[in-house]
């Protein structure tokens, strides 16, 4: 594949780089501008997106995935995106508000914070309690209180410790 084409992750043609939406940081979406146009199109029409106990459909794309493609939630339900859409859209806009967001922290004062939470806010079980998901080191989540995405700052003061679950399920409500 030469500099000037790639390869779309939803149809698996490789076209050139004019199929595909430029995003801010000069990069481009991985996914090719004809099927965005199909799949907002099939989401204007309202349909119900179809789950099995084996499968389900991802609601940013509308492939129909094993489980195994979606990441599972604590709680047992799964995010809506599965893991290709979550890396290839949510994961960038993320890590561009994060670049974008005013203040740091340091570890210290991550620490020095956790120290003085015994248990999860969001919940109240105390983190020992909380059983930790084999594909998480910790069950202790760095959340901002009032999200990024609406105007809240990177520094420490912002910063609470929550447990994964929790953290999810907050999202970007304050």
């Amino acid at each position: 594949m030469d500099k000037g084409t790639q390869i779309c992750y939803l149809c698996k043609v490789s076209k050139s780089l004019d199929h595909f939406t430029q995003r801010v940081d000069d990069q481009y979406y991985r996914m090719c501008k004809s099927c965005v146009s199909i799949i907002q199109q099939e989401a204007k029409t309202g349909k119900k997106l179809k789950h099995t106990d084996s499968h389900r459909t991802c609601y940013k794309c509308l492939r129909f995935l094993t489980n195994e493609e979606f990441t599972r939630r604590s709680n047992g339900t799964y995010y809506s995106a599965c893991k290709e859409c979550n890396k290839h859209h949510f994961a960038q806009r993320r890590r561009a508000r994060m670049l974008n967001a005013e203040g740091s922290y340091t570890r210290q004062e991550w620490e020095e914070k956790l120290a003085t939470y015994e248990s999860c806010p969001g919940c109240n079980q105390k983190w020992d309690e909380i059983e930790c998901p084999p594909h998480l080191k910790s069950v202790i989540a760095a959340d901002h209180i009032i999200p990024i995405s609406k105007g809240g700052s990177n520094y420490i003061d912002n910063i609470q410790p929550m447990c994964f679950s929790c953290n999810s399920k907050k999202g970007d409500r304050i």
